[in-house]
C-alpha cells in the first residue's frame, strides 16, 4: 500500500507540482516582458514626442519670424503708397502748369 501511496506521489503529484510551479515561472517571465514591451515603447514616444517638440518649436520661432518680416513689409508697402500718392499730387500739378502756361 506504501508503495502505492509513492508510486501516485511520483507519477501524479511531482509532475502536476512541477508544472504548476513552472507556470508560474513562466507567468512571471511574460509579465516581466511585457513590462519591458511597455517601458521600451514609452521610451520611444518620449523621443518622438521631444523631437516633435523641437521641431515644433523651430516652427514657431519661423512664424514669429516670418510675422516680424510681414509687418516691416506692411509698413513699407504703406510709405510707397504715401509716396505715390504724393508724386501722383506733384505730376498733376506740374501737368496743370504745363497746360496753363502761356504759349
Amino acid at each position: 500500500m506504501e508503495t502505492s501511496i509513492i508510486n501516485l506521489i511520483t507519477d501524479c503529484l511531482v509532475p502536476t507540482a512541477t508544472a504548476v510551479a513552472g507556470w508560474f515561472a513562466g507567468r512571471r517571465k511574460r509579465q516581466g516582458d511585457a513590462i519591458r514591451n511597455m517601458q521600451e515603447s514609452i521610451e520611444l514616444l518620449t523621443r518622438n514626442n521631444k523631437k516633435l517638440l523641437d521641431d515644433l518649436a523651430k516652427v514657431n520661432d519661423e512664424v514669429l519670424e516670418l510675422r516680424r518680416e510681414n509687418t516691416e513689409l506692411k509698413l513699407s508697402v504703406d510709405k510707397l503708397c504715401r509716396e505715390n500718392s504724393q508724386l501722383k499730387t506733384e505730376v498733376q500739378d506740374l501737368r496743370k502748369q504745363l497746360t496753363q502756361a502761356p504759349a
